[in-house]
């Protein structure tokens, strides 16, 4: 990945037509963020039977969340809420558990009689309840459906007179109860679906704040959309890879053939790491797709637009380094540059050792059901039994 154009920078802000401006002036729909941020979830790598049909109207994707953390906040409240431990600090009169000593002595709270403590206490104010009404309340904001828009306000207020917090998306606490999902057990799947629903609905309110105009909205900067781009791309292939036989995996190192290297190389060669690899059984092929959110064509030397050379001299270097004759897919795997655009349409390869390179682009202007064609689209000419010559 690297930044978007040679201007650096740019801020992402809201439209009053309901689109979001992002780097270079280009307008995508808030429907299309919206399909980005759930390809990017765990939530859509889960792939619960409620995503029927969601990915043609994304703009829905409040109202299918809504349902399900209402309906979750029902199910809890007509019990007692089961209280668990959390770790707690306070100022007593009487020492329980462990003392503070340096918020003791700095605040001099001998003094007063008083000493810091630092225990553990039952609470149903627990990083799960809290991330669930704060999701509730978040997501109320982005329904257009007034009766769901009521059961949820109600269900947040109803958490809220028990003593249950919220979580500050803008502060570490959004970390925090965003790993409480991955602490869940077997036998807490149930939980896992709520709760990676509950981060997902806290997602969709960041960057637009409401979907109605003239309410104010947050911002998506160029590394924040540069990154969604790339997760939302993996995320992608890796659920859509699986009805198609096909093993996708982020993020994996590539090693370098290093020989001869002096005693200090090994501290400084950087680690090459690919976005997306996928390698297709059935045909035997593999893929390397390597994102950016760049401008895919830019002017060259003698007024000649071409492809951005970096970005290609390390596409080539992933697809050469990571041969070896004993893994015949990767003797004649492609590669593929995959890049973001508005009504820009490109998708051009060419052969090189042996190896299929090209470029693509994803049109982010377009309607969703187009988004997720044109992402297949990209990647199958390479993957298929009988790849392009």
């Amino acid at each position: 990945m690297s930044p978007a154009g040679p201007s650096g920078p740019e801020r992402t802000t809201a439209a009053a037509d309901g689109s979001v401006v992002v780097a270079g002036g280009v307008r995508i729909p808030v429907r299309n963020v919206w399909l980005l941020l759930l390809y990017a979830s765990e939530f859509y790598e889960s792939g619960p039977e409620a995503f029927d049909g969601i990915e043609e109207y994304p703009e829905k994707l409040p109202e299918l969340l809504a349902e399900l953390l209402v309906a979750s906040a029902e199910d809890r409240l007509r019990r007692p809420l089961t209280p668990s431990f959390a770790k707690t600090s306070r100022d007593l009169a009487r020492v329980r558990g462990g003392i503070d000593t340096l918020r003791t002595e700095s605040h001099q709270l001998l003094s007063r009689g008083l000493v810091a403590c630092r225990f553990e206490e039952l609470t149903v104010d627990t990083p799960r309840n809290r991330l669930i009404r704060t999701a509730l309340a978040s997501i109320a904001r982005l329904c257009g459906d007034e009766e769901l828009v009521r059961r949820c306000q109600a269900q947040s207020q109803r958490l809220a007179q028990l003593g249950v917090g919220v979580v500050d998306p803008r502060s570490g606490q959004r970390d925090q109860s965003a790993s409480v999902a991955a602490r869940l057990t077997r036998n807490d799947q149930q939980d896992r679906s709520v709760l990676l629903a509950a981060r997902l609905a806290l997602q969709l309110s960041l960057p637009f704040g409401r979907t109605n105009p003239g309410h104010g909205r947050g911002t998506l900067d160029e590394r924040q959309f540069r990154h969604l781009f790339e997760r939302a791309v993996g995320g992608f292939y890796a659920v859509h890879g699986r009805s198609r036989g096909w093993s996708v995996q982020r993020g994996r190192k590539v090693g370098w053939k290093a020989s001869g290297a002096t005693l200090g190389m090994a501290a400084v060669l950087p680690h090459m790491v690919t976005d997306v690899w996928i390698d297709a059984p059935a045909s035997g092929r593999r893929l390397i797709v390597d994102t950016r959110f760049a401008a895919a064509i830019r002017p060259g030397r003698f007024a000649r637009e071409t492809l951005d050379s970096g970005h290609l001299y390390q596409l080539y270097t992933s697809v050469r380094e990571q041969e070896s004759s004993a893994d015949p897919a990767s003797l004649a795997a492609g590669g593929l540059l995959l890049y973001p655009s508005a009504g820009s349409p490109l998708a051009e390869s060419f052969v090189s050792s042996g190896h299929r390179l090209g470029a693509a682009t994803v049109d982010l202007s377009v309607a969703s059901v187009c988004v997720r064609e044109q992402l297949i689209a990209a990647v199958t000419p390479y993957l298929s039994a009988t790849p392009e010559a």
